[in-house]
This record gives C-alpha cells, sequence and structure tokens, in this order.
C-alpha cells in the first residue's frame, strides 16, 4: 500500500500527547489541465500528456498553517508546464530549500510545502526514478542479452550491439523496417519499449586493394576504422590504413582463413618507435609487431591446424608523442590453403 508517513506531530486535545501524523495519499486526475491540492495531504497525479498543468493550492483555514504534498509521476515524453495558482483573494509565495525545486524531470517529482508564520512556503523537493524495459529484437543476428533496463528520461548511454555474418548493423530503430533511429545519446521516453536492429548487406571496401585474389573478407569496426590508401606510401591500387586515432587509443583490421595453409602480407610503419606499434595477432595471441619508420617488408604465418583462424592487424598509441605519419600499413595479403 502506497501510503507515505510525515514525521510532524498533531497538536492533539488539551492534556494528550501528540501523536505522528500520517498524510493520506490522494491520487487525482486532472480536470481541464487544473488539480485542487489537499491540505494535509499527498497528492498524487499523473502526467503522461505534455498539456500544461495547474496546480491549485488549499485556502488558508483561519489559525491553522498548510501542509502538503504533492507527488508528479511524469510519463510524457516532454516535460509539461506546471504552475501554481494561490486560492481566491490569496497571494502566496515560496522560499525554495533546493536550487531546482521547480524544475520538474521525468521520473516522481515529490514536492513538500510547509507554511511559515510569515505565510511563505518552504518547499522541498526530491525526485525518484522510474526504471523502464526495453526490449532489443536483433532481427536475425546475434545478441547476448535482449532485456535492458534504463531510467525514464535519462539518456540510453550505452545500446548493445548485435552482430551478424555478412552484414552490417545499421542501429537500433523503433520499427523493423522504416521508423526512428534510435541514438545511445537520445532520452528513454515511455513509447519506447521495444527496439529493432536493421541491417545492410556488408560491402568489403578493402580487398580489391589489397588481396589479389580476392578470397578473403576484411572487417574494421572501430570508432575509428582502417581505411583505403592511395597516397605517397600506398601500393597500388591502394593499401589498408590504420585509423587515425590519438593517444591511448587502437583500430584494427580483422579477416579470417579456413584451415591449414600459408598467409603472406606485407606491412609498414611511420610512428614512434617501440610505442607506437603495429601489432600482427592471430587467434588472439600476438604473433609479432613493428614500429619506427619502417619500409614496407613482407611477413609469412604458417597454420597448421584445421578450422577458423581469427587474423587481426592493430595499430595502437601509448600516451604521448606522435612522429611520422603516426600509422600502419597492410597490403599484398596471400592465402594459400594447404594442399590436400
Amino acid at each position: 500500500m502506497d501510503v507515505l508517513y510525515i514525521p510532524q506531530l498533531d497538536e492533539g486535545d488539551a492534556g494528550e500527547s501528540p501523536t505522528a501524523g500520517r498524510y493520506r495519499l490522494l491520487k487525482r486526475v486532472p480536470e481541464e489541465g487544473c488539480v485542487a491540492l489537499t491540505d494535509r495531504a499527498v497528492t498524487r497525479i499523473e502526467v503522461a500528456a505534455t498539456d500544461p498543468l495547474k496546480l491549485t493550492v488549499p485556502p488558508l483555514v483561519k489559525g491553522a498553517m498548510r501542509d502538503f504534498f504533492v507527488r508528479l509521476v511524469i510519463t510524457a515524453d516532454e516535460i509539461p508546464e506546471v504552475t501554481f495558482a494561490a486560492p481566491t483573494g490569496e497571494t502566496i509565495s515560496f522560499e525554495d530549500v533546493d536550487e531546482d525545486v521547480f524544475k520538474c524531470e521525468i521520473g516522481v517529482n515529490v514536492f513538500a510545502f510547509t507554511e511559515t508564520d510569515q505565510g511563505i512556503f518552504i518547499v522541498n523537493r526530491k525526485r525518484i526514478d522510474i526504471d523502464q524495459e526495453v526490449e532489443f529484437d536483433p532481427c536475425g543476428g546475434d545478441l547476448d542479452k535482449t532485456k535492458y533496463t534504463f531510467k525514464l528520461g535519462a539518456t540510453y548511454g550505452t545500446l548493445p550491439r548485435p552482430t551478424m555474418a555478412g552484414m552490417v548493423f545499421q542501429g537500433w530503430f523503433t520499427e523493423a523496417e522504416g521508423g526512428v533511429k534510435v541514438e545511445a545519446s537520445d532520452r528513454c521516453k515511455t513509447g519506447v519499449t521495444k527496439l529493432y536492429a536493421q541491417w545492410e548487406v556488408y560491402v568489403d571496401p578493402f580487398v580489391d586493394a589489397i588481396c589479389p585474389a580476392k578470397n578473403l573478407t576484411f572487417f574494421s569496426e572501430d570508432v575509428i576504422p582502417w581505411f583505403v590508401d592511395t597516397g605517397t606510401y600506398a601500393s597500388s591500387p591502394g593499401s589498408a590504413r590504420s585509423g587515425r586515432i590519438s593517444d591511448s587509443g587502437r583500430t584494427s583490421l580483422t579477416t579470417t582463413v579456413q584451415g591449414k595453409g600459408t598467409l603472406s602480407f606485407k606491412w609498414r610503419t611511420s610512428s614512434e618507435s617501440n610505442y607506437d606499434k603495429l601489432h600482427f595477432i592471430a587467434d588472439g595471441t600476438e604473433v609479432t609487431n613493428i614500429s619506427g619508420e619502417r619500409s614496407w617488408t613482407t611477413y609469412t604465418r604458417t597454420f597448421a591446424t584445421d578450422g577458423t583462424h581469427t587474423v587481426e592487424w592493430k595499430y595502437d598509441k601509448d600516451g604521448s608523442v606522435s612522429e611520422g605519419s603516426d600509422c600502419g600499413w597492410i597490403d599484398d595479403v596471400v592465402w594459400a590453403p594447404a594442399e590436400g
């Protein structure tokens, strides 16, 4: 049962001990955009629309001070305008105890109004967060967890990222087709309880430039991805160049090979020697790395076991200093499966 107990003493009759007051919890629905508040009660108002809301302060009773609470449960997508109206013939004033006392937010906003002998209302404010569960439909993709809880009215912060072989994730939308795209910087709204992944067929931007046999598929899905470079240091028709990261950053280019065989490639760097490096990683384990001003060299790696092998070229930087072009390049990637 939703009852709010207020640590305030009733006056009681003469000779009687005062007792702790208990305030009634009253639920009110706005009528023509207006709600009359009640003394010594908690008025609970659900606000699901963005229409302006007027709250009428209870009239003065001779010889008594007013003491009331307002609980605004705002589930509308936007914050409505909330105003206060004095009883006929009265002028009311407020003294804000909290800096943002009249700043409503989506969620539960609790306002405490206590009248003083000087006729000023002392106002305290408390906000209670509302959790909202959002379901994520990967629409054929893979996703470890499909339901997440966010704070209503707050930004999502982080959204899950699904995967699907041969496809590129385009983002989360309010509909499986079309709809509105939802970003991590958007605020969680009451009307958005399910989001759908949308996909696009992956087109490899690297294979034509760096894989003569065109028998591999390359991916770079970091925030700052690799790109095809046709500049001074690139081979014809171009080379894969690491993304333009800053200090302490990293960026990777990956592919997979199947079964036993030999992988060879050319690579070079123009970077701070021994600190900003281009790593070659096979099946999650670093094999070797290069750094500094390096000319094109060929490296070969033999895979002697069956199954799928993950290959990664990762360029990363330490926390300071940049030298040269500050990057690494990959080119002429050749995969030769073992015979038989």
